[in-house]
């Protein structure tokens, strides 16, 4: 089901919009962040069919964002149920020491995921950087979680230099929490490390109510 905002309709990611999913991933402003090349329309098809399956069996996903004047792809962006892993697992350090924490949600399907707790993000195509349009997206995702799916807390992540989108989860109320290690990209190092420095950001319930 399609969400709105002031200037985006937001339509879950599947095969239906698997060209839209590619249209941002392969932005040049885009697919340097996420991959080490520009990714291929069948990668983007495997993609919409994976977020597809994840938006039937865990609830949520990704979106694609289009502009609700023109119908223009602006971007994808939204939330995700992060996999229940010792990767991911990083994050408990900076969640309440809380049963629901490591609870992990009743779908095992694709993948055993976190319950309670779910992962946002965004990602502009270029022409649409710098015009607010992430903050909405974010805005739209934080409601979803909180309103709809009922989550105690939402988690974002970016590599260390992404000064950008770090601005954009303080922008919509998300608090700096620390850093993990994962795999990505490290400023001013060619390729992808398996030690590559994130940023955390966390909002809990709790706190967004008051």
């Amino acid at each position: 089901m399609s969400r709105w905002t002031p200037r985006l309709r937001l339509d879950p990611v599947g095969p239906a919009n698997a060209e839209d999913l590619w249209l941002v991933h392969a932005d040049d402003q885009v697919w340097p962040w996420y991959h080490d090349d520009r990714p291929s329309i069948e990668d983007a098809r495997e993609w919409a069919a994976s977020m597809a399956g994840s938006w039937r069996s865990h609830g949520v996903h990704k979106w694609i964002a289009y502009d609700r004047a023109g119908g223009e792809v602006v971007g994808r962006g939204g939330l995700s149920r992060t996999p229940a892993d010792d990767d991911w697992g990083q994050i408990h350090a900076f969640l309440p020491d809380r049963p629901w924490v490591r609870e992990v949600h009743a779908a095992r399907s694709p993948f055993p995921a976190h319950a309670h707790w779910l992962e946002i993000g965004w990602a502009l195509r270029g022409g649409y950087r710098g015009r607010g349009y992430a903050a909405e997206i974010g805005r739209a995702g934080l409601a979803y979680a909180f309103d709809v799916l009922g989550a105690r807390a939402v988690v974002s992540c970016t590599v260390r230099h992404n000064t950008r989108s770090r601005a954009v989860m303080e922008r919509i109320g998300m608090r700096y929490a620390g850093e993990i290690r994962s795999r990505g990209r490290v400023e001013g190092v060619a390729g992808e490390r398996d030690d590559a420095p994130y940023a955390v950001c966390v909002l809990l319930r709790e706190d967004r109510d008051r």
